[in-house]
């Protein structure tokens, strides 16, 4: 749509909001943001109040407020953050500062339970979080099985946002919130949900909106029926090559998805009969059995018989597996349209979702003009191009405990004094008696490989990319940094990468690193959580060589303490972060000429605005304070113009 492809909104809508607050001479801009947050307060409330009586006067002739309801997976402090890097909360909170006639809610799932306490009150094991049951309780059926389900009610935030949770066997007894994101989890938690978001009626809320945060709305949409009520759904992606399935997997997406009827109609098939028999077979010795035991059994250890073979070779399993997907394609034709039509569980989502958006401009035009990018859903893409457009977010950064605060003034001596503090926290003295500040890290179940030497002056780069090789760019990380150890640039690093130590690919790295004597001191790496304001305060440059639309808040927060990012020029950082050699004014970090998902060596493409930064760093100051005061600078918070955009798209549902 036309109308959301601008970022220079006309405010009229806006200043009719206003208009009764503000006179005419006050600027706008102003008038949005106030100089003093007591000001912005009582004007906000005064518009709450003006809302609210509105509303109450016009009860009988219209509704003035528009009910949403957030779906995601991902909500701090209620599950530990797996994506983003902002909560929803925040967003919330300052729509609701600038649009108060929206009432949003957050829907999450409930996950690892303690079921130690059989009360209705009960706590998250990963929280202090006590849980109040709601009557809503139902059962659905799916994965060839009945499951139970009941919505639960958080307690209120400071926010004053209503957090709801989702508890269900059928994905609550995951360990981590990311399993829930693979399909046999997803998939009992979007049917509860559906069922959920329909019921809270009876909690005086019946959703106008379904905001659903990157994950797939109408997940077997193919098998249910729409909606009952006219509520619509705003669909987010984040990255539509992140949720690309490898390898055609038509009897697991269906033993997920079908209803009833789909399920019957599995169980009563000859093919299906005789090649779960064989399947089941050869991993027991009973010959009896029942369609239901068997489908369990596979489904339990699917992924231990399933077993993909690069070089082409079959085994039993293999090729009992691909008869199952054959027959399958054959009894739901369906499932088989439009490129692996189900095999991308936002296929369907995207082709019923009422509005569709992803957070980042430069990752928008992208995936319109590079299929690669828009994975195997690029036809799907363009047929719903008019109900589309770009979004982008903000961050509310909650200022940390630094070994020295500093603020515009006093940064070139302060930040240094941080630099000395942390390289004194990694040395080798301190790691190996365990007297490393248990401060940076948010728990004692951290792994520490290597150490930094504290007598000698050079660049400290620090990189914090997730356990994903090719969307984080580790690979290209690991790269650089060894480039610049070979043109023996004198350097130092901090990677950090929870559950690193597991990854093959980055121990490998490691063992490298660790085995050449001329890199001791050079180089710390840690597996585990960390308190990120000390490591940006101390560090000189951060390292983003992301491939994905990797949304996160990470460079901002970085950006906040001073520490220069040096970025792929793709999704949201190069939405955000400005080259200083394209803006010499109000440049705040370094960026690559092209994306590294392009026909040149993406580990030269990145290599080369490292060594620009290097260059500038170390052979003119006066251009490195600039930089760092323009990062000190960047304002990242929910500003108005991302707001009215939301609220536009918003306004246009209902």
């Amino acid at each position: 749509m036309n109308r959301f492809s601008s970022e220079n909104y006309e405010t009229s809508a806006h200043n009719e909001e206003l208009d009764f607050i503000f006179q005419d001479s006050e600027d706008f801009n102003e008038a949005v943001y106030g100089s003093r947050d007591i000001t912005r307060d009582l004007r906000t409330y005064f518009r709450l109040f003006r809302k609210k009586f509105h509303s109450a006067i016009r009860n009988n002739t219209q509704k003035n407020f528009t009910n949403i309801i957030y779906l995601t997976l991902d909500c701090p402090p209620y599950t530990p953050t797996f994506g983003r890097g902002d909560s929803p909360l925040e967003y919330i909170e300052e729509m609701r500062r600038q649009y108060p006639d929206k009432d949003i809610r957050v829907l999450i799932p409930v996950y690892n339970l303690n079921e130690e306490n059989t009360r209705a009150r009960k706590k998250l094991c990963a929280g202090s979080f006590e849980l109040e049951r709601t009557s809503i309780g139902f059962e659905f059926f799916l994965q060839n099985r009945m499951n139970e389900a009941v919505l639960y009610r958080f307690p209120k935030n400071n926010e004053h946002v209503q957090v709801y949770g989702i508890y269900s066997p059928s994905f609550s007894f995951c360990k981590d919130i990311q399993e829930i994101s693979r399909l046999q989890h997803l998939a009992p938690f979007i049917k509860a949900a559906r069922i959920c978001i329909r019921k809270l009626g009876s909690e005086k809320f019946k959703p106008d909106i379904v905001h659903s945060e990157n994950i797939p709305f109408y997940l077997g949409g193919e098998f249910e029926a729409k909606l009952p009520y006219q509520a619509k759904v705003f669909q987010i992606i984040k990255d539509f090559t992140q949720i690309d399935f490898i390898k055609t997997e038509a009897f697991w997406a269906a033993i997920n998805l079908v209803d009833r009827a789909g399920m019957r109609k599995i169980c009563r098939d000859n093919t299906v009969k005789k090649c779960v028999a064989a399947l089941f077979n050869l991993h027991n010795t009973k010959r009896f059995y029942q369609m239901k035991d068997c489908l369990s059994f596979i489904y339990m250890n699917y992924y231990k018989f399933r077993k993909f073979i690069d070089k082409g070779e079959d085994i039993d399993e293999n090729i009992i597996f691909n008869r199952l997907n054959k027959r399958i394609l054959q009894l739901f034709p369906q499932m088989a349209n439009e490129d692996d039509f189900y095999f991308n569980p936002m296929t369907y989502s995207l082709k019923r979702t009422d509005f569709w958006a992803v957070p980042s401009k430069t990752y928008y035009k992208e995936i319109f003009e590079n299929p690669p990018l828009s994975g195997k859903m690029f036809k799907q893409i363009l047929k719903t191009r008019d109900k589309s457009t770009y979004i982008s977010f903000g961050t509310v950064i909650s200022p940390e405990k630094l070994y020295y605060d500093f603020d515009l003034n006093n940064f070139r001596e302060m930040r240094k004094k941080n630099k000395s503090s942390l390289l004194r926290e990694l040395s080798i003295d301190k790691i190996k008696t365990n007297f490393t500040d248990p401060a940076l890290f948010k728990s004692p179940e951290v792994k520490i490989v290597g150490n930094l030497d504290t007598f000698y002056e050079s660049p400290l780069f620090f990189a914090n990319p997730g356990n994903e090789v090719f969307a984080n760019g580790v690979d290209i990380l690991f790269n650089t940094i060894l480039k610049l150890f070979e043109l023996h640039k004198n350097i130092q690093v901090i990677i950090c990468v929870k559950d690193g130590l597991k990854n093959k690919f980055i121990q490998s790295w490691l063992n490298f690193l660790g085995g050449n004597k001329y890199l001791n001191g050079r180089w710390v790496f840690i597996d585990g959580e960390i308190n990120a304001g000390k490591f940006f305060a101390g560090s000189d440059m951060i390292l983003l060589p992301r491939r994905a639309n990797t949304n996160d808040t990470e460079h901002f927060i970085a950006m906040h303490y001073g520490c220069v990012p040096i970025a792929a020029r793709s999704g949201i950082l190069n939405d955000t972060i400005s080259d200083i050699f394209d803006d010499i004014t109000n440049g705040c970090g370094f960026k690559t000429k092209t994306t590294l998902l392009c026909e040149e060596d993406s580990n030269e493409v990145f290599l080369a605005p490292v060594l620009k930064a290097m260059n500038i760093y170390q052979n003119n100051p006066a251009s490195w304070n600039l930089l760092i005061k323009n990062c000190m600078n960047y304002d990242s918070s929910w500003k108005f113009k991302i707001l009215e955009k939301y609220n536009r798209i918003y306004d246009e549902l209902v």
